[in-house]
């Protein structure tokens, strides 16, 4: 078992052959039939452990919200970091452990389908958000602190139960997790839960532009089109058109890595042009007349690396002039890094980098603690890198990561 990635197993749609899934893996490939669809779901992806054989009870599938990634803390002047991986019962019940500690990295979990016949599974009472509050309670009470989660993993893993003669059993153990209580509390838990209504669409692979087959590595979020140079995510049951750009580079030896510019309305600060930047973070620069015109765009990573390298690259990136010659030709698919962060998650970092940005950091308490923002507009933009043997070279700035710092995002 992979210890940083549950494996799922998961039926091909087309020849039910048996398929091998990570977690974060939204495109499915069968050897046997060749067929590639892009999983796609509303809101989070379902998984469940199997129960034990020769249970004559019905099985009820409890809900887990499983959570990963990355948290930031803004403590006065610091900002810290650390990366959490939790699961947390999604259901109200005092009959039910609060955890399932190591079980999803111990044991196969299966891919909960649109019809799915294994038992009553129970929707989930809590949401995704009100339980990545739960994982950092030493926080709590500390009016000077804000955490910000960025590019967290959120699923949902069933665990099965099954009710006899008053005790409350674990399915898969067959064993009780409580001492007997009254049917009816039993009844009253599981019963009056309302029942779990989720499916999966399997879209093809596909561009819905011209008809060409999409490449994509398994966890790209965006998948590109080299025929008719084109950039798809999914919708639900369909793909949607993505806006991008490319910071051409008339060179071989390139790798493009894919990154968010984010046009933000910050409630309270003036901060539309290069030159406002400038003025707000004071930074240690001259204003000029062409930056009072220049645009200022917030700046993140679209794929995931570790959190300190995460933070450098949207400070060197937003304090940099906005780029005026980006264009969408020559079009780069094959040599294109996968995006695997979605824009939702990287406009989380306006805070952060705009902590590490300000120069006068006695300011930042009374700048972030009613800070509020929408974004307004948001452009993918791929940008050129070198490759040496230990590291990757912006070829247009000159900045630099490590080769392997890219690996980080694999296990997140």
């Amino acid at each position: 078992m992979n210890g940083s990635n549950w494996q799922i197993e998961q039926q091909c749609p087309q020849c039910a052959a048996p398929i091998i899934l990570d977690e974060t893996d939204r495109i499915l490939s069968c050897k046997f039939c060749r067929t590639r669809v892009y999983l796609a779901t509303k809101d989070h992806f379902r998984y469940y452990i199997p129960p034990a054989k020769d249970i004559n009870e019905l099985i009820y599938f409890v809900p887990y919200w499983r959570l990963k990634g990355l948290t930031y803390t803004l403590e006065g002047l610091n900002t810290s970091y650390r990366f959490f991986d939790a699961n947390l019962l999604a259901f109200s019940s005092r009959l039910l452990p609060p955890s399932l500690g190591l079980r999803p990295q111990a044991l196969k979990l299966k891919f909960v389908g649109s019809n799915n016949d294994a038992g009553e599974f129970i929707e989930p009472s809590q949401k995704a958000r009100e339980a990545l509050s739960d994982i950092d309670q030493p926080i709590v009470g500390k009016p000077d602190q804000q955490r910000i989660f960025i590019g967290e993993t959120i699923s949902v893993i069933y665990a099965p139960v099954y009710s006899d003669n008053g005790c409350l059993y674990d399915a898969i153990l067959k064993k009780p997790f409580t001492p007997q209580v009254e049917e009816k509390e039993i009844k009253q838990t599981l019963l009056s839960a309302p029942a779990e209504k989720w499916q999966v669409n399997f879209i093809p692979m596909l561009c819905p532009q011209c008809g060409a087959d999409l490449p994509g590595e398994k966890d790209a979020l965006i998948v590109f089109c080299p025929n008719c140079d084109s950039a798809w995510k999914s919708s639900n049951m369909n793909f949607t058109k993505v806006d991008f750009s490319i910071w051409s580079e008339k060179r071989e030896d390139i790798v493009y890595l894919p990154f968010w510019r984010m046009k933000a309305k910050i409630d309270g600060v003036q901060l539309e042009t290069y030159a406002d930047l400038i003025d707000v973070a004071n930074l240690p620069k001259v204003t000029t007349e062409a930056w009072k015109h220049t645009p200022f765009y917030f700046w993140s990573p679209a794929f995931k690396i570790n959190p300190a390298l995460f933070l450098r690259w949207c400070r060197q990136l937003t304090i940099t002039p906005a780029q005026m010659d980006l264009t969408t030709d020559d079009f780069p698919a094959k040599t294109t890094y996968p995006v695997t962060l979605p824009v939702a998650e990287a406009a989380e970092s306006f805070i952060i980098t705009l902590a590490n940005i300000v120069n006068d950091k006695k300011r930042l308490p009374d700048l972030l603690a009613s800070l509020k923002y929408t974004v307004e507009d948001a452009l993918l933009v791929l940008h050129p890198f070198t490759i040496s043997p230990q590291e990757l070279v912006h070829t247009k700035l000159g900045f630099s990561m490590d080769r392997t710092a890219l690996n980080f995002g694999t296990q997140l």
